[in-house]
């Protein structure tokens, strides 16, 4: 093997065309050249960023991923030591002067648990966290990664030709995660063979790479070509192995690394800009996506500082927010940090299992939020079937239907309660719903007895966490995230609740932007399902009447004593609404956070300020179009609990001009009428004041951010 003593060509990325390139190649292959390899990165990837500052970015994640115990600083000093130490050894073990991500990650987590002791859930798994290292060098990678169109050009051409061609390069992570990065480039499947130094602990920088892939190939150095960006490894070790040599030449990306800065990644202009691309720019409601962004990424804090290693999404508002949760941990960790589950609860399913025995229950959890119910809202709020409930009251002689003041103090109520086919159903379904919901939630395999229980849901007042809570008899450790949280007075041991977004028990900002609609959030993450109805062993569902209750199975759980149905309510309606309406807005705010998860990456793990997400919000609460309106006027839903009848925004009233003037009057003079929880538009729409809501909506966005217009890109 005779190495090669002339000057390799040169191929200038800007100057020399990808035809002249494309017929360069021609001749080489013709000329004897069997494999063409190409270097990847600066050769046929370039980044957005220096280099170097890929591992800050990096040290920025593996920050949060350990719940800010250490800051990304420190991490960064610590990487770089141990990268040190392990090239130090590898070179001294007579290996290359490298390290590789796989044994570095072992070594930091040995490192980590020395400073911070074994307490740490996310160090407690050695190949766990290893698999989270990986993936976030990847992720990293994939964000600040952009193909060089001049190289892909020529790849294509020579694919295109049957020509085969080889992926090479030095670098510390393994194969599979240049798989994962071809394919976000759209370049999967161009490369017949890749060789990655960490998998061979072999690299081009020694030449060692160079005669593996001539003795895995059996060929002749010659008949290879080496195309690539650094003089030392690409050219001259090739040559001196006795490979042809392409050297990439890329001025504009060799001029835009020595100018890069890191501090001009996160100025909050330059944040604002780049989640300005990101966000929606048309549609209605467009600005939820942030606020559900900025919701995600506060619940993905959270539980990362708790050491959570399981969260429950409640449905139905769940299954959306789990999509969005589970979405921001691939794009930023590339795997689940915290594993994610979805479980179909309701008030209503889980309410009875949370009861006391019939002698010892007073209903106050029901009766404290609706007091004046028909007998008929209370069997149904208990799951009892419609039809069964019926007979039981024709029965007891009481009236099914008529809703009562004061319902627990009613001489009817007192009558229900002392009817005995009532109270030994009551017991009957009390202990078999709750032996149940044992059995489905332990189905999921998590240790809630050991390592508590957090669970995700839209909010207001936690009444299916509290549900939770009693049936798991107050001993285990739960912690409920919300988008929004109201107090409901109501203080548990180890039953504690968080609003994210906006919280009466605590001082986050911009309370009244947040909570002006709270009906947004709910109809904007509204399921492909009904509402859990209920938990039922298979050879007992006798009350499973399709005429009658419109209860379906939504998933069979094998258990010890047989099968377990997780029902819900199938509600043709519901279907109907989610489908035409709900669910193209969700596919777009989904497409909105891979956005948004992308911005937050290339701003270097910052986002804008909370003003910049509340102004978004305040734009569509306080001033919405005329189609923003019309659209949830045409919105509904299902109320299942305490009351049950379909709640809708229509404002039909057709008012004459003198009862226009008189309810104008009666707000000016009593501006509380627009605070009772209903969205603003639509109590001035049913007052027939339609146009006020200008006026309405930029006094509240002076109030909140001293003007009166909504915010400018």
């Amino acid at each position: 093997m005779q190495p090669s003593s002339s000057p390799a060509p040169t191929w200038t990325v800007g100057k020399d065309s990808p035809g002249q390139i494309c017929q360069l190649l021609r001749q080489l292959a013709e000329d004897g050249v069997k494999f063409f390899c190409f270097d990847y990165f600066d050769t046929l990837a370039v980044r957005e960023i220096e280099p170097e500052f890929t591992k800050q970015l990096a040290a920025r994640l593996h920050s949060l991923l350990l719940g800010g115990v250490l800051p990304p600083e420190q991490l960064y000093v610590l990487r770089q030591q141990l990268e040190r130490e392990l090239c130090a050894a590898s070179a001294a073990a007579g290996g290359e002067l490298e390290f590789y991500m796989e044994p570095f990650a072992r070594a930091y987590r040995l490192r980590l648990q020395e400073m911070l002791g074994d307490h740490l859930a996310q160090l407690r798994d050695a190949d766990k966290f290893t698999a989270i290292m990986l993936a976030i060098e990847t992720t990293v990678e994939k964000a600040v990664q952009r193909p060089c169109a001049e190289v892909v050009q020529a790849l294509a051409w020579l694919k295109q030709q049957g020509l085969r061609t080889v992926l090479v390069s030095d670098f510390y992570l393994p194969g599979h995660c240049f798989t994962e990065m071809l394919r976000n480039l759209g370049l999967d499947g161009q490369f017949d063979h890749i060789y990655v130094s960490a998998d061979h602990g072999l690299a081009k920088s020694s030449g060692r790479m160079y005669e593996r892939i001539c003795a895995d190939l059996r060929c002749q150095p010659n008949e290879l070509l080496m195309i690539g960006d650094n003089p030392h490894s690409d050219v001259m070790r090739a040559q001196e192995k006795g490979l042809r040599c392409l050297h990439l030449l890329n001025p504009g990306q060799k001029e835009f690394y020595s100018q890069w800065r890191p501090e001009r990644l996160d100025t909050p202009a330059a944040v604002r800009r780049r989640f300005n691309e990101a966000a929606a720019q048309d549609g209605l409601f467009k600005e939820t996506g942030t606020s559900l962004w900025l919701f995600t990424w506060n619940l993905l804090q959270s539980l990362l500082r708790r050491q959570a290693r399981d969260v429950f999404f409640f449905s139905k508002e769940g299954e959306f927010l789990k999509k969005l949760f589970d979405q921001m941990q691939s794009d930023l960790f590339g795997v689940a940090a915290v594993r994610s589950h979805y479980i179909l609860v309701s008030r209503k399913a889980t309410f009875l299992a949370s009861l006391k025995p019939i002698d010892e229950e007073d209903f106050s959890r029901l009766f404290y939020f609706y007091r004046n119910i028909s007998p008929r809202d209370f069997l149904l709020s208990l799951n009892i079937e419609e039809p069964l409930a019926a007979a039981i009251c024709q029965q007891a002689g009481v009236d099914f239907q008529t809703r009562l003041p004061d319902l627990c103090n009613q001489p009817a109520f007192r009558q229900l309660l002392a009817f005995e086919p009532f109270r030994q159903l009551y017991e009957t379904r009390r202990s078999s719903q709750k032996r149940n919901f044992f059995a489905y939630l332990n189905s999921f395999g998590v240790d809630y007895e050991k390592d508590g229980l957090c669970s995700v849901d839209v909010g207001w007042k936690g009444s299916i966490q509290d549900n939770l809570w009693h049936i798991l008899g107050g001993r285990v450790e739960m912690q409920g995230y919300y988008a929004g949280f109201l107090d409901a007075a109501v203080k548990q041991l180890r039953n504690d609740k968080e609003g994210l977004l906006f919280d009466n028990t605590k001082p986050l900002p911009y309370f009244n932007v947040y909570n002006n609609n709270r009906s947004l959030f709910e109809m904007m993450l509204g399921a492909s399902h009904g509402s859990a109805d209920g938990y039922f062993m298979a050879d007992a569902l006798t009350a499973f009447r399709p005429d009658d209750h419109r209860r379906e199975i939504r998933q069979r759980i094998a258990t010890a004593d047989g099968e377990l149905l997780i029902c819900a309510l199938d509600m043709p309606e519901e279907r109907a609404l989610f489908k035409a309406k709900i669910k193209p807005l969700q596919e777009q705010m989904l497409a909105e956070a891979k956005r948004l998860n992308a911005a937050f990456l290339r701003s270097g793990c910052a986002l804008p300020d909370l003003e910049w997400f509340a102004r978004r919000h305040a734009r569509m609460v306080f001033t919405p179009t005329r189609q923003e309106v019309e659209f949830f006027e045409s919105l509904y839903h299902l109320e299942n609990f305490g009351v049950f009848e379909y709640t809708d925004f229509r404002t039909a009233a057709n008012l004459s001009l003198k009862e226009r003037w008189r309810n104008l009057v009666t707000m000016r003079k009593n501006p509380a009428i627009l605070e009772v929880g209903t969205w603003p538009p639509i109590i001035l729409r049913r007052l027939g004041l339609d146009f006020y809501r200008h006026i309405n909506g930029r006094r509240r966005l002076k109030r909140e951010f001293g003007t009166y217009f909504p915010p400018q890109s």
